[in-house]
Parts: C-alpha cells; sequence; structure tokens
C-alpha cells in the first residue's frame, strides 16, 4: 500500500497542478495504517524496556536479562529475511507476528538461561 501511495503522490505532484488553497490528502486504510505504525514504534521499544525489567526481577542479573534480550535483535533478523523471502511488506499484522517472534525468542532465551542456572546449581 505504501508503495501505491508514493506512485499516487509522485504523479500529483508532477503532473497536477492544484489551485492555490488546495491539497490531496490520503486517508482511508493507508491513514489507519501510518497510525497503526506511530503507535507501534512507542508500544515496542515500552514492551522490551518491560520484559527487560521483569526479566532483571526474575534472574536477580542484569547480564542474564540481556543475554535473554540478545535473542530479540537476533530473531529480528530471521523476521526480516523471511519477509524478504516471501516479499512481504512490513504491515501492521506482520507487526503484530514480529510482537509474537519476540515473545518466542524471549521466552527461549528464558528456557536456556534456566536450564544454565539450574545446571550450575547442581555443581
Amino acid at each position: 500500500m505504501g508503495s501505491v501511495v508514493a506512485d499516487i503522490q509522485d504523479t500529483i505532484a508532477s503532473e497536477v497542478n492544484l489551485p492555490p488553497g488546495y491539497s490531496v490528502d490520503i486517508g482511508g486504510q493507508f491513514e489507519n495504517q501510518q497510525r497503526a505504525q506511530k503507535r507501534l514504534t512507542i508500544v515496542v521499544p515500552v514492551s522490551l524496556g518491560l520484559i527487560a525489567l521483569l526479566l532483571y526481577f526474575a534472574f536477580s542479573s542484569v547480564g542474564q536479562a540481556l543475554l535473554i534480550l540478545v535473542n530479540v535483535p537476533l530473531a529480528v533478523i530471521g523476521g526480516v529475511f523471511s519477509l524478504w523471502v516471501s516479499g512481504q511488506y512490513l504491515s501492521v499484522p506482520s507487526s503484530v507476528g514480529f510482537i509474537t517472534l519476540f515473545g518466542v525468542a524471549v521466552l527461549n532465551g528464558v528456557v536456556m538461561v534456566e536450564s544454565i542456572n539450574q545446571r550450575i546449581r547442581m555443581g
């Protein structure tokens, strides 16, 4: 949708002479998508910060919390690669998928760190 809107805006800018005081605004689904993307730029970092705080409280260690959070950028790389391979673009549904991917990556990290901690306690 973003590329279509960009093409429309380029065509309007180059080929349409609007009278003074007139403008063209694109709304509808594009406007809703822009609003959702703006909300996600706030929600995702806040969520990751709260996850980091909860991990610190759970493990009482900044190092272990950061070790778990290292999984998130690695998961993002895989998610972006998957979008590229499938020919998809970053949209609101794929952003929700990325949030889910963050949860799975954090959960895998928690299981890994807890397993390591348990083995250290057992000797």
